[in-house]
């Protein structure tokens, strides 16, 4: 069996892509009256330029019930429509013992999300009880986007021989799991000298990197500081930047497909310039 980061790079080689839509919908921002039938559009205009789905789940429950229904269908509608790609269930949950044990079960079984984003501010408790699913896989929250991502993640714990921060020590943590496969790491694009420093010291994890877009991240440094030997092993999530490309109700689905277009093209030029998706490794030539 595939480890679920094999699997992830199977998708990104099949499509020549690392690009994540991010499928966070707000009712007052959706262009259509129906949140479902929006969603649907976007997945059907991008599942030949993407690799990979990213269902935040707050903007569903902010929904209610009805929000529910429409993440259930959404990701439905992936395994129908793009049974190949990856859905990231977006949730980041972090809790310890039977509470951890429960978030596990509710999103790789209720939900059945590929890969689950957790906290591990909690220890390695929060953590274990998501890596008895074989076949899934974890991202764990370790260098956020955000600007005040700082005021707890640049945190010194250690100045024995060189400065530890928080955000290290959390990828510390994910490397005690490399031999299982399915741990990887969460590391925005907004802070692309720790993104470089995190990628050459920790090469074995898969990141998923926010940031690139709305938030003013660069694409093709994030690719460069962000890719592993293999000129892969990381995926770029863009939500606000793609589904909200148009807010016309005629040309939302055309004008997110031709934005996740451009960020692939971004992501893969600025890996290699000269060329196309080299297909029995994540490099180009």
């Amino acid at each position: 069996m595939q480890t679920m980061f094999e699997r992830l790079d199977t998708a990104a080689r099949k499509m020549e892509s690392f690009v994540c839509v991010g499928l966070d919908p707000t009712p007052e921002r959706v262009p259509i009256d129906d949140v479902l039938a929006f969603n649907k559009a976007i997945i059907d205009a991008t599942k030949d330029v993407v690799s990979a789905y990213k269902t935040q789940f707050a903007y569903y429950e902010l929904m209610g019930i009805e929000g529910f229904r429409i993440l259930e269908g959404t990701i439905q509608h992936i395994r129908d429509v793009a049974p190949d790609h990856v859905v990231v269930g977006d949730a980041k949950r972090g809790d310890i013992s039977t509470t951890a044990t429960a978030y596990a079960t509710a999103l790789f079984e209720t939900w059945g999300v590929d890969i689950a984003t957790i906290y591990a501010y909690q220890g390695t408790d929060s953590v274990e009880p998501f890596l008895q699913y074989p076949g899934k896989g974890v991202y764990i929250v370790c260098r956020t986007s955000n600007p005040s991502s700082r005021d707890i993640q640049d945190l010194v714990v250690d100045c024995t021989d060189q400065k530890v921060q928080v955000f290290d020590r959390v990828a510390d943590m994910a490397d005690l799991y490399a031999g299982s496969e399915n741990v990887g790491l969460v590391v925005g694009a907004t802070y692309p000298d720790d993104l470089r420093a995190l990628r050459m010291k920790h090469p074995e994890p898969h990141f998923l990197i926010p940031g690139v877009g709305a938030q003013g991240g660069d694409a093709e440094e994030t690719a460069r500081a962000g890719a592993n030997e293999q000129g892969g092993g990381f995926l770029v999530n863009s939500s606000r930047g793609i589904i909200y490309a148009s807010s016309n109700p005629e040309d939302f689905d055309i004008e997110a497909r031709n934005e996740s277009e451009k960020l692939k093209n971004l992501l893969n030029n600025a890996l290699k310039p000269n060329g196309g998706f080299k297909a029995e490794t994540l490099t180009f030539e």
